[in-house]
């Protein structure tokens, strides 16, 4: 049975490392590898595999080649559910794959040269995952589309409504902005309407008044005018 294939990424150049078994239940960690001396290096490519034209069953798999002649070192298939590669707990350069032979399959460290490979990498098996098992992405349902498209009410006050806050034993409205800018206008003409005061007496008449009180006490003192 005919298979088709498509290369959904490829590295020049990935270093594969033996490594030693998962330690811990938080996961692989890239300083236990002796990332130093690799065990092998060459080319990576991911391929998208169909089995048939139609698309209709879809399998991804990781294939390790020598970079000079393709011959196959190993091969790494990867599952819907992110089973086959596992990334380290610290670096994002460092990844876990599940290389399988036949029935035997073993567990080897992947190392990528920039973390930019690295990143293209991890976007490159994510995309299979929403092109392989679109159901598996949220959808929102019509109920929700609809609740969405509500419209929004208008919860403004509208001319002559009033709003009663009650506060305590009391109570105080809160008015409408037509009726306080119509108190606005009633208490400004109101203002205008006042008597204006008369202005405040010239420094000069208050001396003159002084010089009158000065006078009035002068013709009334019995003990005369002080002589110095």
């Amino acid at each position: 049975m005919s298979t088709y294939e498509s290369i959904i990424f490829i590295s020049r150049e990935v270093l594969v490392y033996q490594i030693p078994p998962l330690r811990s239940s938080k996961g692989y960690c890239a300083s236990e590898w002796d990332v130093d001396k690799p065990l092998w290096r060459g080319r990576l490519r991911v391929l998208e595999v169909a089995a048939d034209a139609a698309a209709s069953r879809v399998r991804c798999e990781l294939r390790l080649e020598d970079s000079s002649n393709g011959e196959l070192f190993a091969s790494a298939p990867y599952l819907l559910t992110g089973k086959g590669v596992e990334q380290v707990t610290d670096s994002s350069r460092f990844f876990v794959i599940r290389v399988v032979d036949g029935e035997r399959h073993a567990y080897l460290g992947m190392g990528f040269m920039e973390r930019s490979e690295a990143f293209d990498f991890n976007i490159a098996l994510q995309d299979f995952k929403r092109h392989a098992n679109p159901s598996a992405e949220i959808i929102p349902s019509s109920s929700s589309s609809a609740q969405k498209k509500e419209v929004v009410k208008d919860y403004s006050l509208k001319e002559g409504q009033t709003i009663t806050i009650s506060l305590g034993k009391g109570t105080r409205r809160r008015r409408s902005p037509n009726t306080m800018s119509e108190n606005a206008e009633n208490a400004a003409s109101n203002a205008g309407a006042l008597p204006f005061l008369p202005p405040p007496p010239s420094a000069q008449e208050v001396k003159d008044q002084l010089r009158t009180v000065a006078h009035a006490t002068e013709d009334n003192d019995d003990f005369g005018d002080f002589v110095s």
